[in-house]
């Protein structure tokens, strides 16, 4: 009997060592503006969203949830509602998102995070040629959200802590259907934290920086609806580049991807849609996550295809494997959201 319960206690012990981790409920309220990122969407802009968010979280301190991202963040679910200000043509947004977010800085009782999360959301009011003509910046009642949201949080005692902070959203539903401008909208907040376990950060050291450039390739794919026949058509993307590290946490890279679109009218060939763009980007590494952008210049397209000569790609990847990474990527034109696609990408 003292064998198994001395056994029991260092189980306790041992799961409770491994298992430091950090529990807390949040709520948050926001208030903002709406970005009219063309000349069509002025008039309908000129409202002011507010809203609510709860949201659940969860900090692992151990090693290995250190190494997914060299630094201690939280993981969590987000449940959050918008009201656009303009109840007859905007309406209201439901959100589920899922978030992480890392501690950058942390002196004393003040700390400084970044809130990312993507998700769904379910807009109640949506573009139709005659009961809603107006609203151009969504077509779906079912969308897809994303935002990044700086927080600067203060804690008082081990269970409460209040926080401020500036949060920038972006609706669309990826190009699946039309009209899609997307909406823009920047919120400040001013939110309060129950914390449901209290500990001191274990040290961690960093993982070393490599020395060389990194490099990958990628392969993507999505669909969309066709301009030139009926249905969805779909759309491939080949790339590949290199980056290197600068900081801990940031890297600059340049490639080349090579997109055919079937969804585009072509005049005579197919290879008309073959669109071939070198880009350079920025990247945020964190661990295992890497949160890229693009700038990309088209040097082909098909006639008719966007006023622009070069698109936005905001893409996050997360390395399953050694070498292996998943995850998604957000095709930009300007402030327009054209596709969002799945990729796969290898390391060499």
């Amino acid at each position: 009997m003292k064998n198994h319960l001395f056994f029991f206690f260092f189980l306790l012990t041992v799961f409770a060592a491994s298992g430091q981790q950090v529990r807390r409920l949040g709520m948050e309220g926001s208030y903002g503006f709406i970005i009219p990122h063309s000349s069509e969407l002025r008039s309908i802009s000129e409202s002011n969203p507010f809203g609510l968010s709860v949201h659940y979280q969860l900090m692992k301190q151990d090693k290995k949830n250190w190494d997914a991202c060299n630094c201690f963040h939280y993981l969590g679910i987000q449940a959050s509602y918008h009201n656009f200000g303009n109840r007859d043509v905007l309406g209201s947004a439901y959100h589920l998102s899922g978030t992480f977010e890392p501690i950058l800085w942390k002196n004393g009782p003040f700390s400084l995070t970044v809130l990312t999360g993507i998700g769904l959301s379910y807009l109640d009011q949506v573009y139709d040629p005659i009961l809603n003509p107006d609203n151009l910046f969504f077509s779906s009642p079912l969308s897809f959200l994303g935002f990044v949201n700086p927080k600067l949080e203060y804690r008082f005692g081990d269970d409460w802590g209040v926080n401020l902070s500036l949060a920038y959203n972006h609706i669309s539903n990826g190009g699946q259907s039309q009209p899609n401008k997307g909406i823009n909208y920047p919120m400040m907040g001013i939110g309060i934290n129950r914390y449901f376990e209290s500990s001191s950060f274990p040290k961690h050291e960093k993982s070393i920086l490599p020395r060389t450039v990194q490099w990958y390739m990628e392969i993507a794919y999505t669909n969309r609806e066709s301009n030139w026949s009926e249905g969805r058509k779909p759309v491939f993307t080949v790339l590949g580049g290199f980056h290197k590290n600068l900081t801990a946490i940031n890297g600059l890279g340049v490639g080349i991807e090579f997109t055919k679109d079937y969804a585009l009218e072509v005049e005579n060939s197919r290879i008309e849609a073959l669109m071939p763009a070198p880009f350079i980007a920025h990247h945020f590494l964190f661990g295992r996550f890497d949160f890229n952008q693009r700038m990309a210049v088209y040097l082909n397209k098909p006639m008719g295809y966007h006023d622009f000569i070069f698109y936005q790609r905001y893409s996050l990847m997360y390395r399953m494997v050694q070498n292996f990474s998943m995850g998604f990527s957000l095709k930009v034109h300007g402030h327009v959201a054209e596709n969002i696609d799945f990729r796969i990408s290898y390391r060499f």
